[in-house]
Order: structure tokens, then C-alpha cells, then sequence
């Protein structure tokens, strides 16, 4: 079941991913971007348009998208923020520090070859080496009062 104020193309509905991001190529040239699935999808037509003509790749690719928004059941249902990393569902500080504890720089190296600022490099290369200078790495450094995060209420 979806629920009408879903936006088609930019909610993970359908898969691992939106369809904006698994239709890439599709999403760049279409004009309805930010529409809801119940302003797009009648039950019968897709109601998009482009802003050039679509070639024969992009109009198998718009086939597949058809075919997928064929399978839309609509809820009445009111929508809901859900926090995915949390077995209820409800954002906390426990459940993010849990995802934020289990990520692991795997290539570090990578961090140069992306197409950033140097300054985001150079904070990601810090993140990743433990450096960046929050409270408790200076406290490290110097004497600090507090060494809790400002963050946490």
C-alpha cells in the first residue's frame, strides 16, 4: 500500500532506492519532479511529460516505470516520519549513535579522488582518522570542563 502524499519520484516506495535515483536518466528530463502519487498516477496513466524527446532507451526505461506504478494500491493512511535504524520505529540518540558506531572507513584513500572541495576532503580525511576536533579529542589536547557533546540534550 502507498499513500497519496508520497512523492513519486523521490520516495524510496518501491526497492532499496526512489525512482529518481534507480531512473536516473529518466527523472533528469521529466517536468513533474516533485509530484505526488496520487498526482501523477490515475490507476490507468502515468501523467508525465518531458522536456525533450525520449530515445528508445530512455522509453524502455519509461515502459519499466509504467509497469511499476501498474502496482500502486493507494492508502488513505495519514503519513508518518519512521526512523529506519530503530526497531520502533522513533528517532533517539542511542539509535543514531549505533548506525554513526558501526560505520567504518573502508577506503580512506577514495577520499581524495571524489569531486568535492579540498575542504570537505580534508574534513572527511580528519572524520575518518578520528582527528576531527570535538570535545573529547581536545580534551586530549588540553584541559577542557565539559567534555560532553553540545549536541545531546
Amino acid at each position: 500500500m502507498v499513500r497519496t502524499k508520497v512523492r513519486f519520484w523521490e520516495y524510496n516506495w518501491l526497492g532499496s532506492s526512489s525512482l529518481a535515483i534507480q531512473y536516473w536518466k529518466l527523472y533528469r528530463i521529466v517536468n513533474e519532479k516533485n509530484m505526488t502519487m496520487a498526482e501523477i498516477w490515475d490507476g490507468e496513466n502515468l501523467k508525465c511529460t518531458f522536456t525533450r524527446t525520449v530515445d528508445s532507451n530512455l522509453e524502455e526505461q519509461w515502459w519499466e516505470v509504467v509497469q511499476l506504478a501498474s502496482t500502486i494500491n493507494f492508502s488513505e493512511e495519514e503519513d508518518s516520519l519512521v526512523w529506519l535504524f530503530a526497531s520502533n520505529g522513533i528517532y533517539s540518540f542511542q539509535s543514531l549513535y549505533m548506525v554513526v558506531r558501526g560505520i567504518k572507513p573502508i577506503f580512506v584513500s577514495a577520499i581524495w579522488s571524489l569531486k568535492i572541495p579540498p575542504r570537505v576532503q580534508c574534513f572527511l580525511w580528519l572524520l575518518s582518522k578520528n582527528k576531527v576536533l570535538t570535545r573529547d579529542n581536545l580534551s586530549k589536547r588540553r584541559k577542557v570542563e565539559d567534555t560532553s557533546c553540545l549536541f545531546l540534550l
